[in-house]
């Protein structure tokens, strides 16, 4: 059920999509979409979660924490915010326009941001111990400049699926844009 309604969600829109879309896609009744997933808020939040709640973001943690320079975990965050992008960009697209309309969504993306500013302050913490800025730098700082490069109306979907960049050039170029404004603020 979960993958129909994300590929329902991503083909129509969340408010097109109807619960009994979803259940003839999954070849189940609607009351069993509502039983099992929540309706369509559900199917949404759990979507959400996939996203936030990933494998890759332990990965990324633990990858970070056994760089040893700051250029380590500027490559690793690049390319797990690559990676990030081609696995999860049509549901993070659906929450970001779905939350304009939908209460229920609003919470969820907020909890979202919650997740993501909470796994960039770990990393951010991460550069402090490797020198790479000052204690006045702070986490709140590097997340929202972090957010403002690689973040999901910015980053790669910006780049790529807007501008048809190719992911490498894309890639290096955030990768570039966002140590020179982290070290142009960490130092101001």
């Amino acid at each position: 059920m979960l993958a129909s309604a994300r590929t329902l969600f991503a083909e129509r829109g969340y408010f097109a999509t109807t619960i009994n879309d979803i259940a003839a896609a999954s070849r189940v009744s609607a009351g069993t979409v509502y039983q099992q997933c929540g309706g369509k808020q559900g199917l949404l939040r759990s979507l959400m979660d996939s996203w936030t709640t990933s494998d890759l973001v332990q990965g990324t943690l633990d990858q970070i924490e056994r760089c040893e320079s700051p250029a380590e975990v500027y490559a690793a965050l690049a390319d797990s915010y690559l990676e990030f992008w081609r696995r999860y960009d049509d549901i993070v697209q659906l929450v970001l326009a779905t939350a304009v309309h939908d209460e229920a969504a609003t919470e969820s993306l907020g909890q979202a941001m919650a997740r993501h500013r909470a796994a960039l302050y770990e990393i951010a913490r991460k550069l402090r111990t490797l020198g790479d800025f000052a204690d006045s730098f702070t986490d709140e700082d590097f997340a929202d400049i972090t957010l403002y490069h690689y973040g999901p109306h910015n980053g790669f979907h910006f780049t790529v699926t807007v501008l048809g960049w190719p992911e490498d050039r894309a890639k290096e170029f955030l990768s570039t844009q966002f140590r020179q404004s982290l070290h142009a603020a960490a130092t101001n």
